[in-house]
C-alpha cells in the first residue's frame, strides 16, 4: 500500500493525497465496497475508485484533468503547488476515507479457484480441473470470472482429487462442472471468485 506523505519535505506544502495498493491476487468482490467508500465517505471533494496496475482511491479531479490512464504524478505536483485549499480539503477527506475502510465489517472469505485443465467446454457448461486458493468451494456456489466480464456460473458438481506431492505446489485440485451462460468463454488460468450470498 502506498500513500503520499501529507506535506512535501522541501516546500512544506500540503500534498494532494491518494491511496494505492495491490492485492496479491484479484479481489473483485471488494470493488463495490471501494466505490461506495469513494462516493460516501468524503465531505469536501469528489473521489473515485479506479483499478489500473494498482487499485487506487484518488481525487476525481486527477481523472478529469489527467485522463483515466494518466500518470498523474506531474498533475499532482501542479495541483499541490497551485491549489493548497483543494489539497487541504482532500487531506481532510482522506482521513474520513481511511476511517470508513477500517470500520468495514470483515467479509466472508470468497472461494477462489483457477482453471487448471479443461475436459469439456460448451456455451453453457464447462467441465474442468481447478486448483483452489482460498475459501471452500462447494456445489451450488456462484462464481464470476475475473477476466471475462459478465460471465457468472454455478458450480454444480465437485470431486476432489487425493493430495499428491507433485500437485502440492498448485494447491488442492478438483474436477468441477460449471454451468451458466458464457461458461464456454472461460479458458485455462482464468480466476473464478465466489460471491457470498449469491448462491
Amino acid at each position: 500500500m502506498k500513500s503520499a506523505s501529507e506535506t512535501n519535505n522541501i516546500t512544506g506544502l500540503i500534498q494532494l493525497p491518494s491511496l494505492g495498493w495491490r492485492f496479491s491476487e484479484p479481489h473483485p468482490e471488494l470493488q463495490e465496497m471501494f466505490h461506495s467508500v469513494a462516493r460516501e465517505a468524503p465531505r469536501n471533494i469528489d473521489w473515485s475508485f479506479t483499478e489500473k496496475r494498482n487499485s487506487l482511491l484518488v481525487p476525481s479531479r486527477l481523472i478529469a484533468e489527467g485522463g483515466p490512464d494518466g500518470d498523474w504524478i506531474d498533475l499532482r505536483g501542479e495541483i499541490s503547488q497551485s491549489d493548497q485549499a483543494f489539497c487541504l480539503a482532500a487531506s481532510e477527506d482522506i482521513e474520513l476515507i481511511i476511517d470508513v475502510i477500517a470500520a468495514q465489517p470483515e467479509l466472508p472469505t470468497a472461494a477462489r479457484i483457477s482453471v487448471f485443465q479443461i475436459a469439456k467446454s460448451s456455451a453453457d457448461e464447462l467441465v474442468c480441473v481447478v486448483q483452489a486458493f482460498t475459501g471452500e468451494p462447494a456445489a451450488g456456489m456462484v462464481f464470476r470470472a475475473v477476466g471475462v466480464p459478465g460471465v457468472e456460473v454455478r458450480l454444480t458438481a465437485l470431486s476432489w482429487y487425493p493430495p499428491r506431492p507433485e500437485t502440492k505446489r498448485h494447491g488442492p485440485l478438483a474436477k468441477v462442472t460449471l454451468v451458466g451462460e458464457g461458461a464456454g468463454l472461460i479458458d485455462r488460468k482464468e480466476l473464478l471468485v465466489s460471491f457470498p450470498g449469491a448462491d
